[in-house]
């Protein structure tokens, strides 16, 4: 792309957009990220300050360092306290980076552009050896599916916490909560009484009465309730309802409440309740198992779940900086990556399409698509709707119509056909039609300008993401389509052009 089409294509774009593109540019130059923050604000002070025209003006100037400097230094002087000499400078450096930037072969504008961010990255793939300390390791929580699963953890932490358990650590994790609690929130007669318990007295009970974790002993008249959450919120008063369900069932004995959350977040009640994170734990975890010989089987165990939750639920920091820098480097192809991750919704995505595609002999598939969204025509509905000489509706079409496969949810995907009309730039022929459509199946709210609407829309079906079947996706779309013949010859026998 010469020069000329550069700027030309860059002028047409926002301020917010290019300065992304720029920022992609910085980082992948390994530049600090202080800089690239800097770098890409400053160069656009000429834009922010004086105005657009002036500078695409000086970007486009053969004279740019004279014409640069002197409306920086100008407006500099009149807008800023600071030296103005300085501060020229170093605005006209960002700027002159910028400038470079546009007219370098980097300033990537097309989409067919991105297959160079790939490229990139691809070439570049060593740059990932710095996550095999994390990737090659056998991890028995990764292969179960259970790192960020609330009620495994729970398992897991009940387990821990009972001395009777053959983990071979005895009470030291019990032991290791109480006295978190008692150094971080208690200050009273009690603490040293706590301290001194049997805690090999303890008994732990998962899920009783809708409580995660208690621990709790007669012996000693002690009970350490646990209410954990990861990935969820309090609903229903619940930490109300479990104190009162404990203060009535122990009331003799000294009670102590855990709120457990991956940041040790304050709880609504936090004048029972005690706030404690993942990392508290991981600590107490850590310093249980430190000259502690474990028999193989509880070792991998529970050096498995200390790397689950410092990877997954507590910020490993090493790991952190080697993945923010790998980002930064690539992070227009890792974006592009993750923009076209394959999910659930694009199986099913992918499924639809092959079914239509298998339909083209009875309907018109233009590949008009979005994540969501498979558009498709029948030529019933062309003859009715005539297109329009130019490629000018919403979706950029000549037709001002399309039958929408929708799939919407998460867990269990709905998905229906529903059928829109576009009036963007339509002709008076095809307004005239809408209208008639609207008359005969009127939609509940409709106004003068609208721009899109739904005059008619199929039975909805369930899909269970845990158990994709593409024949009964088919099976069922086949019915939707009987329900879309059944609309057309309905409407086919009522309208009159």
């Amino acid at each position: 792309m010469d020069i000329a089409k550069k700027i030309e294509k860059a002028m047409k774009m926002e301020r917010e957009e290019l300065r992304k593109e720029f920022k992609y540019y910085l980082r992948s130059q390994e530049i600090a990220e202080s800089t690239v923050q800097t770098r890409s604000t400053d160069s656009f002070y000429i834009w922010k300050n004086v105005s657009k025209d002036d500078f695409w003006r000086i970007i486009e100037s053969e004279n740019f360092e004279i014409e640069a400097k002197d409306l920086l230094y100008e407006t500099l002087s009149k807008k800023s306290k600071g030296d103005a000499d300085s501060l020229t400078n170093g605005y006209l450096s960002h700027l002159r980076k910028l400038r470079e930037f546009i007219f370098s072969d980097d300033f990537m504008l097309d989409d067919v552009n991105n297959e160079e961010y790939i490229k990139k990255f691809l070439l570049d793939i060593d740059c990932l050896d710095a996550l095999s300390e994390w990737t090659n390791k056998f991890n028995l929580f990764d292969i179960l599916k259970i790192t960020r699963t609330e009620i495994r953890h729970s398992n897991m932490l009940g387990w821990l916490l009972s001395p009777s358990e053959n983990h071979g650590l005895g009470d030291k994790i019990l032991k290791g909560f109480v006295q978190y609690i008692v150094e971080n929130f208690l200050n009273d007669k009690d603490v040293l009484s706590i301290l001194m318990k049997d805690f090999y007295s303890f008994e732990i009970q998962r899920e009783w009465r809708n409580i995660d974790i208690i621990a709790k002993s007669d012996k000693e008249n002690l009970v350490l309730c646990i209410e954990n959450k990861i990935g969820t919120s309090e609903h229903d008063n619940q930490l109300d309802r479990y104190r009162e369900i404990i203060e009535s069932t122990y009331s003799r004995y000294t009670k102590i409440y855990i709120y457990l959350s991956p940041e040790g977040e304050e709880s609504s009640s936090p004048i029972f309740w005690h706030r404690m994170s993942y990392q508290n734990v991981l600590e107490i975890i850590e310093k249980s198992v430190k000259n502690v010989e474990l028999l193989p089987e509880a070792n991998l165990l529970i050096n498995n779940y200390i790397e689950i939750i410092r990877r997954d639920i507590v910020e490993d920091q090493k790991l952190a900086d080697i993945c923010k820098k790998i980002y930064y480097k690539h992070q227009k192809a890792l974006e592009l990556i993750m923009k076209n991750k394959p999910d659930e919704i694009s199986e099913v995505a992918d499924i639809i399409k092959n079914w239509v595609n298998k339909k083209k002999n009875v309907i018109k598939y233009d590949k008009i698509d979005t994540k969501n969204l498979i558009r498709f025509r029948t030529p019933e509905m062309d003859n009715i709707i005539p297109e329009s000489e130019e490629p000018n509706s919403g979706w950029k079409t000549k037709n001002h119509y399309f039958y929408e496969i929708t799939i919407t949810g998460k867990d269990i995907l709905n998905c229906c056909i529903k059928f829109v009309l576009n009036s963007q730039k339509c002709s008076s022929e095809q307004k005239e039609i809408f209208e008639k459509i609207n008359e005969l199946y009127p939609v509940k709210k409709t106004k003068d300008d609208w721009d899109y609407r739904c005059h008619f829309t199929t039975s909805t079906f369930k899909i269970e993401t845990k158990e994709i079947n593409e024949e009964k996706i088919h099976e069922k779309l086949d019915k939707e389509l009987q329900e879309i013949f059944a609309f057309q010859q309905d409407f086919m026998s009522k309208i009159k052009i």
